[in-house]
């Protein structure tokens, strides 16, 4: 079982129904409590009682497979199969439709025998359709009409079939009305469109990186029976990361420090290579240029910090570092933290003000 403090009510009551329909083992586990994340699964519960398609959309990484499953499972065809396909694994137009729509024997090179499609294997269920940003275009407009009428003919016949399914595409791609172009079919686009879903991006997501780090190190330590922690030093850094590959990435970090670190403090230098990227250590001189500032007593904060923020020198993973460095140096104190920060006693309002509306305040620590 998960502990609850890692669920919101939207991912509680996946994780519940999952687990007794799939097994505790099989359970689908969304991992977070921010506001952003329950939104979406709120909404995703609304649309799951209905047949149209679903479009879920956001960066890779963000757990579209698992908000898919989630669907499947709160609807009325929850007892029916779930059969993903992804898109971008067959490039050659005819084994794209043979995948999704079958084929008959002869129908093409390589076609020795008939064949069912995923269409026909989902009849009665739901169909994942990953990536759907890079379905073949010999594929979409079969899929159109199967989407529009229930109807398809496997390649090679002549004889059209009739499936009951309910369709749920994701794709990472910025598929708009305005940014149709060649090689996506409007039409097909409006079709799957009914229900729009959008995953946000970890960095967005509050303080949900923490409550990832730790529920993986708990199924770490259940399945290698080693207790291991992030050091404070460690910590920081995450912190500070923007997690360009989301939660893919997150767990490649945490596994990777867990590995490899020689006790039970995990620090730095275990899993610092995987995230140290080139741009990421640019990022980062500037924001030690302005952290160094202030401790040179060289600028305050409104100065350093401040001013390259709101022109963008500064991105707010990186306020809420320089943040969350200060705040380690002073116990925790906002108060503590206005003289570190060179500014007057009555600038806590302002200050204060300034990173709750632009959500700068670092995430609390793990306990």
């Amino acid at each position: 079982m998960v502990d609850p403090r890692f669920l919101s009510p939207g991912g509680r009551r996946i994780f519940d129904l999952s687990g007794e329909l799939l097994g505790w083992d099989r359970a689908v586990t969304i991992i977070g409590q921010s506001s952003g994340l329950e939104a979406v699964l709120e909404r995703a519960t609304m649309v799951a009682g209905f047949d149209e398609p679903v479009l879920l959309t956001g960066e890779s990484g963000v757990g579209k497979d698992s908000l898919a499953q989630a669907i499947h499972l709160l609807g009325p065809r929850r007892d029916g199969p779930f059969v993903a396909v992804n898109c971008p694994q067959f490039q050659d137009g005819n084994l794209t439709v043979s995948e999704l729509f079958g084929h008959k024997r002869g129908s093409f090179t390589g076609a020795v025998a008939d064949r069912k499609g995923c269409f026909e294997e989902a009849d009665g269920g739901v169909i994942f359709l990953d990536e759907i940003g890079d379905l073949h275009m010999g594929a979409q407009l079969m899929l159109l009409r199967a989407l529009s009428s229930g109807e398809f003919t496997p390649l090679g016949s002549n004889t059209p079939r009739r499936v009951n399914v309910r369709v749920i595409a994701a794709t990472n791609r910025t598929l708009s009305a305005s940014g149709l172009g060649e090689h996506f079919r409007g039409d097909l686009f409006f079709r799957l469109r009914y229900f729009h879903l959008n995953l946000p991006p970890l960095r967005d997501r509050e303080d949900d990186w923490m409550l990832l780090v730790e529920f993986l190190l708990d199924q770490l330590r259940q399945r290698h029976g080693i207790s291991k922690s992030f050091s404070e030093r460690s910590l920081q850094l995450l912190s500070g990361y923007s997690w360009p590959g989301n939660i893919r990435e997150l767990f490649s970090v945490v596994t990777s420090g867990y590995a490899f670190s020689s006790g039970e403090i995990i620090e730095p230098e275990a899993f610092i290579s995987l995230i140290e990227t080139e741009g990421h250590q640019r990022a980062r001189r500037v924001e030690d240029s302005a952290i160094r500032q202030m401790a040179l007593n060289q600028g305050d904060f409104w100065s350093t910090i401040h001013g390259r923020f709101m022109n963008r020198d500064l991105n707010r993973d990186q306020v809420r570092s320089a943040v969350a460095w200060g705040l380690t140096r002073v116990d925790g104190s906002y108060r503590r933290l206005l003289k570190l920060f060179g500014l007057p006693e009555e600038d806590y309002q302002r200050f204060m003000d300034f990173l709750r509306h632009h959500k700068l305040k670092p995430p609390r620590r793990p306990r």
